[in-house]
This record gives C-alpha cells, structure tokens and sequence, in this order.
C-alpha cells in the first residue's frame, strides 16, 4: 500500500518513520523512531514497571502515526499483564497503512464507522479516527477507565499547536487517573507553560539526539525547580487556544 501523503524514511537505528507532508514533519526523529519511542514513552512513563505492580495499565497515545508507540509497548509489555490502549490518529489511511505492519494472529478487528477496535490476548486497543479536540469529548463522554499513562506524541507545537494548549492538557488531565504520568519529546518553554497553567508538574526528561532535554509531567507530584525558574526567566508565551494560531504563524514565519 503506497501513501500519497508521506514519504518513507530510514531512521538511524534502523527503523522506519514516514515524513508527512500535511505537516512537514517527520513521525518520530529521524536518529531513531524506535529508540526514540522507548525512551521517551515506555522508560518515560515508567510502563513496564507500573504493569508489574497492577497487572495491567491503561495508556493513551496522541497520534498513532505508524504504529510505533504500540508495537513498542505490546513487546515492553509482553507478559506481564492487561493492556488497555487507545490512541488518536487523524488519518485513516494512515491508521490503514500502519496496521498492515502487525501480524494480528486470533484478532478480532471491528470497524466501527472509522475507529478501529482491536482485540489480541492480554490486549485491547481502540484507535479513534478524527480531529483529538473532538474526540477526546466522545472519549469523556464514554470512558469507563481513566488512563496511567499519556503519550504525548502529536506532530510538534510549530506545526500542530492545538493539541498542545493549556486547554488540551486540561482535558488531558479530566481523562487521567491522579497517579498519571505523562510524557513528551518536547521541551519548548510555551508548552511547558501550558501544561503547568493547566495544573502539570513539570520534569525533565532524557536528552535523545540533538534535542538537550524533553518533558515528564505528572498530575501528583511537585516540578523541577529548575525548569520552574528558567519558565519565570522565559519570555514564552503560554500557549493556549486564544493564540496558538498566531504562534505557529511566527513560528513559520522563519526559514
């Protein structure tokens, strides 16, 4: 199955990612889609500890994208316990396209309208088709479970800025369990300010490739005081749903 949209890369770890035009971005870093993915996610939210503890997790994903965060996840995960994952995706061909990468032996798939549920031993996995701002109030209007983990993995602020305001985190959290731990590639300053606005504590995550540091963030606990001042030094704005156009036109703006 050809894509129109994207472009096949080969990271430096030997992994694929595809690199959309709609965005121009590339799905993961270009110095490992794999490596980046177990980093930032699986180690960062701590997931293969927290399934050993409670025999089972319920993680949401910001973009599904080709299906990286829950391959990598199903084999952390690998018989240790129950796995609940729900992820956004606003493509379905991509959603298509990526699916086709997975060998769904005794698998149930349902096509709902255009989400996607999906039943395998020790896992269930719905993936929801569609605009996140819109689906998440589908989402809390029906979830029964709130969720351990968030993947915060949406194409960057400079490119897809809505799903990284202080109102998408407050919806975040009314989706989470108190104990969540969320995490991110990114590190920019305005989305840090979001998140704490919207009521995160703030941490720093690994460095993975040129990028220094990325983002945890917890509902429970207390923030880096060093991230907490550098905030205060920052001349960032917060960003939020009033502004966030204006910020990805600036952010653009350059070359």
């Amino acid at each position: 199955m050809k894509l129109k949209n994207y472009k096949p890369i080969l990271t430096d770890d030997g992994s694929q990612t595809l690199f959309s035009e709609r965005y121009q971005e590339a799905c993961h870093s270009t110095h490992g889609a794999s490596e980046e993915t177990r980093l930032h996610y699986i180690q960062g939210c701590s997931v293969p500890d927290f399934i050993r503890s409670h025999q089972a997790i319920n993680i949401l994903e910001v973009g599904f994208g080709t299906g990286i965060g829950l391959k990598e996840t199903l084999h952390a995960t690998e018989g240790l316990g129950q796995v609940f994952y729900l992820s956004f995706e606003i493509d379905p061909e991509l959603v298509e396209y990526s699916l086709k990468g997975f060998d769904w032996k005794h698998t149930n798939l349902f096509n709902n309208s255009s989400d996607y549920l999906i039943e395998i031993p020790n896992a269930q996995i719905i993936i929801l088709i569609g605009d996140a701002r819109s689906r998440i109030t589908d989402l809390k209007e029906n979830l029964t479970q709130k969720f351990d983990v968030i993947y915060q993995d949406a194409f960057s602020p400079r490119r897809n800025a809505d799903l990284w305001t202080k109102q998408w985190f407050e919806q975040l959290a009314l989706v989470s369990q108190p104990h969540v731990k969320m995490s991110t590639y990114s590190a920019s300053s305005s989305i840090r300010k979001a998140m704490l606005a919207a009521g995160w504590s703030l941490k720093a995550g690994e460095k993975f490739g040129p990028k220094r540091t990325s983002t945890r963030a917890d509902l429970s606990g207390h923030s880096d005081d060093e991230i907490i001042d550098r905030l205060k030094r920052s001349p960032a704005i917060t960003l939020d749903d009033n502004n966030y156009q204006e910020y990805m036109n600036e952010k653009n703006s350059y070359k």
